[in-house]
């Protein structure tokens, strides 16, 4: 029993001293960001009957830390796209364009990712990096409404909801 043990505890001890796998770019994204927000607006406004509108959207990605950049800390997003979407959603699916200006002065766009959302969230997930760092990596956000709800269906009746404001609680960018 006594050897057992002793098997037990090198073992534990081995295991504690042995190195942790390294992350790689799939677990960590190349960027990851948090914390930003975007205020996303749409024409014609979104009402209760599902309609073409446009998408556009500006924003701040947040606090970003990169392994592979980390002069990268920050930016700026821009987001147009042609969805379909009425009240209280879905708003998509559809596709839109990114464009993400980083603190250091370079540019990543994304075309093509996938719109979805409701009213109390959003995603834009599997758009290709086209240029910029990251190029033939993807990118994804996801993120929340801040904006009143009860402002937002009082919108959706009466003129038709033009913009709501959100959180950018994650978005990260990988290369291929």
């Amino acid at each position: 029993m006594r050897s057992l043990l002793l098997s037990a505890v090198a073992l534990s001890f081995g295991l504690a001293l042995a190195p942790a796998p390294a992350a790689t770019a799939d677990d960590i994204g190349d960027v990851v960001c948090h914390g930003g927000s975007i205020h996303l607006r749409f024409d014609p406004g979104l009402k209760f009957t599902r309609d073409t509108v446009r998408l556009t959207g500006t924003g701040d990605v947040g606090i970003c830390s990169s392994v592979k950049r980390p002069a990268l800390t920050g930016g700026t997003v821009r987001v147009e796209g042609v969805i379909t979407g009425g009240c209280p959603g879905p708003i998509g699916p559809g596709y839109a364009k990114m464009t993400i200006t980083w603190n250091d002065d370079t540019t990543t766009t994304v075309g093509q990712s996938m719109f979805r959302g409701e009213m109390s969230q959003f995603g834009l997930e599997g758009g290709v990096v086209s240029t910029g760092p990251f190029a033939g990596g993807t990118a994804r956000v996801s993120g929340r409404t801040t904006s009143s709800l009860i402002e937002l269906g009082a919108a959706c009746v009466l003129t038709g909801a033009t913009s709501l404001a959100s959180t950018i609680d994650r978005l990260t960018v990988g290369a291929a």
